[in-house]
């Protein structure tokens, strides 16, 4: 799964450091490996095999995401997470690790693959000491689920959050441990295990090879299957933990049962005996094939687990309908000390007949020179992510001081009915992100548009024949117009179908008055709006971010967004990925995006800047089909038609369009969260550099549509 510009750094390119690389590129990230040896590249392709073949994934597509240099800034530049896996040498750790604090980007998170050192030792010569944590994993890394996270009392819960849904991201099984433990947790178990093997082994009690089998076939396989608590409690009557307790109590915890005085001394003959032994244990099938089932059996049996991290409670910031997302938003806005208002939606309910509001919530100066602006719900049921997004950095960052003379605005439910129906458009079935045109000049034209639009199915329905019935009908304009005019025609709004998909309405509509009122009335006093508006949909991802900043004109405005976010990730060429299963040679043209009608009613005293970014969603959130985008648009038309949310069907299309806009599994949530938090972060640093500097506004051109 393609994961675009999130990138990662490798830092060492060793057996550990080159098969977390080869993971992380498998799932989709770009990686960047480093190591001072120029020789280590080979290994690294060697290591990318390896895990091609264990993992199913295409070596070719591995290889393309990962680059290697030697040099560290160049590994660490515009990287949102690194993992260190130098040689275990404690002077070199430290000298390192500062310097990755040093170089890396102030956000991304620093993973340490140490197997032996507390965290705590590095963090006093770094600046950053609460974005660094150890991620230790068990060998290797793309074929064991298990990965230890533990931070120090520097390291900051927002970072341990963010590791863990990272390693989450890639198919790892973070276990968070609550303190730190020389060795940790499974090394101190393995540790424990192998010197007893190793007593009975030099005493003469068992060989190399009994060890082996009698953990293979025994121990390791239950061991496996419950873990060694669910194993020991499986073997009282009435599976009783105190009954067992007791039992092992009786026997002095199994004193006996091992060998704890000192171990004997270490000479070269006893050295010899166990590495004879060894050497027959692994004469057939040799290290290559003993490598070979190692790393099969490890993903079989992880995958016989279900070794995914098991069914959890929903993120707290998420929530389960658009009721339970207001409440939310509201009680982490008024704790975090906001000034909140709502706007009541007139004549118009959720499909429980509860009211429905656009509320707004403010913190910081009233006379504020830069404002940062959150919307989320501008497209209804792609709220959820964009709410969540919200109560999150309500909820955990609210409490730290905003910089001098910058503020933040969140209004959330630009669309509330569509929030609450589970549809994209609002009321009037318009599209508000089409909406923000002038009405009393010459709309904007769609031709093409205009030349399909009764070709087109109009009726509404359910069956896969209306879904084949769409798709033969595009096919066939398709070959009329060409794929590009065709995509553009049914994205970027039209203005003469009021039943038709992407309508942009014949007026302004509710929404787009209130939230114009909003953001002018609130940010009078500012020069300078940083833009995030919240959106996902788009199924080519799990929970990572598009940004897509409309590049028009100028564009000082954009140039501003991409200092905060990077120019790559507002690149149009960047963005082309997500149209038309990526087929498309360029980004469809957009009429009346809210941005710009912000801009249009800000000017000339504020400017504004930012984008709107997406949510990428998994595929597999969606039912199977040819086309999945095609299901959706039809079952919402459904949906919005008959506002039949109370029957068994209902239900179904509702539950099917929520999975779709926003994935209720706790991995995709913790993912989203994850990647969300530096959006803010980064766009309030820019806004603390226009206050500090007194940058005059500049508010490039003011159009309504980036036709050309």
């Amino acid at each position: 799964m393609e994961r675009r510009d999130e990138r990662v750094a490798c830092i060492g390119a060793g057996v550990i450091g080159n098969a977390w690389a080869a993971l992380f590129a498998a799932r989709g990230y770009r990686v960047v490996v480093q190591d001072p040896d120029p020789t280590a590249e080979q290994a690294l392709a060697a290591m990318v095999d390896r895990a091609a073949a264990t993992l199913d994934v295409a070596a070719a597509a591995i290889h393309g995401r990962l680059s290697f240099t030697t040099d560290l800034a160049t590994a660490l530049h515009g990287a949102v997470f690194v993992q260190e896996s130098a040689p275990e040498k404690l002077d070199l750790k430290r000298r390192l690790l500062a310097d990755i604090d040093r170089l890396a980007p102030p956000d991304a998170v620093i993973a340490s693959s140490t197997s032996d050192f507390p965290i705590s030792l590095f963090q006093p010569l770094c600046r950053h000491p609460e974005r660094m944590l150890v991620g230790h994993p068990m060998n290797p890394p793309y074929a064991i689920p298990l990965v230890e996270v533990v931070g120090s009392p520097s390291t900051g819960a927002a970072a341990i959050e963010r590791a863990c849904a990272f390693y989450r991201s890639v198919g790892k099984q973070p276990l968070r441990l609550d303190r730190e433990v020389n060795g940790f947790l499974a090394n101190r178990l393995q540790m424990a295990l192998e010197r007893e093997a190793l007593q009975m082994i030099v005493r003469g009690e068992a060989t190399v090879a009994q060890v082996d089998a009698a953990l293979m076939h025994g121990v390791g396989l239950r061991t496996a299957a419950v873990g060694l608590f669910g194993g020991y409690v499986l073997n009282v009557r009435n599976a009783d933990p105190a009954a067992w307790l007791a039992h092992i109590a009786a026997f002095d915890f199994g004193r006996d049962l091992v060998h704890d005085e000192p171990f004997p001394e270490w000479t070269p003959a006893l050295e010899a005996m166990v590495v004879a032994q060894w050497h027959d244990r692994i004469g057939t099938p040799g290290t290559t094939g003993l490598r070979e089932r190692r790393d099969t059996m490890a993903v079989r049996i992880a995958r016989m687990q279900d070794d995914a991290p098991p069914p959890a409670d929903p993120h707290p910031a998420f929530a389960p309908d658009y009721r339970a997302a207001r409440a939310r938003f509201r009680a982490a806005a008024e704790r975090a000390g906001a000034t909140v208002e709502a706007h009541a939606l007139p004549d118009q309910t959720g499909p429980d007949g509860e009211p429905l509001f656009m509320d707004a919530a403010w913190i910081g100066p009233e006379d504020a020179d830069a404002v940062i602006l959150s919307l989320s719900g501008t497209h209804g049921a792609e709220g959820f992510n964009g709410s969540a997004a919200q109560v999150h950095w309500l909820e955990q960052y609210a409490g730290q001081p905003l910089p001098p003379g910058v503020a933040m605005l969140f209004i959330h439910a630009v669309n509330p009915f569509g929030f609450a129906h589970m549809l994209r458009v609002n009321e009037n079935n318009v599209d508000l992100n089409r909406n923000f045109v002038d009405f009393a000049a010459p709309l904007p034209a769609n031709p093409v548009y205009a030349a399909i639009r009764n070709s087109l199915p109009r009726r509404t329905g359910l069956d896969e024949a209306l879904v084949g019935e769409w798709d033969a009908a595009v096919a066939r304009a398709v070959e009329t117009h060409g794929e590009w005019a065709v995509s553009n025609a049914l994205s970027c709004g039209q203005y003469e179908d009021p039943d038709g998909v992407e309508y942009g309405g014949d007026r302004l509509q509710w929404s787009s008055l209130i939230v114009t009122d909003i953001v002018t009335r609130l940010c009078a006093r500012a020069r300078h709006i940083a833009y995030i508006d919240w959106h996902s949909l788009i199924p080519i991802g799990d929970g990572r971010l598009i940004h897509i900043g409309f590049n028009v004109g100028s564009d000082a405005l954009h140039r501003r967004a991409a200092s905060w976010w990077g120019e790559d990730a507002l690149d149009p060429a960047t963005v082309d990925a997500q149209w038309a299963s990526g087929t498309s040679v360029r980004r469809p043209h957009h009429h009346g995006v809210l941005m710009w009608g912000l801009r249009r009613a800000l000017a000339p005293n504020t400017d504004l800047a930012g984008a709107l970014i997406e949510f990428c969603c998994d595929p597999d959130a969606f039912i199977h089909s040819p086309d999945p985008d095609t299901r959706t648009t039809m079952w919402e038309r459904w949906l919005y038609a008959t506002r039949d949310h109370g029957s068994a069907t209902g239900q179904m299309v509702t539950r099917y369009l929520r999975e779709a806009a926003s994935p209720t599994r706790r991995s995709y949530q913790d993912a989203a969260i994850a990647a969300a938090m530096p959006v803010y972060r980064r766009a309030i640093a820019g806004a603390a550099h226009w206050a500090a500097e007194d940058v005059a506004a500049e508010c490039g051109p003011l159009v309504q549509s980036d036709a050309a």
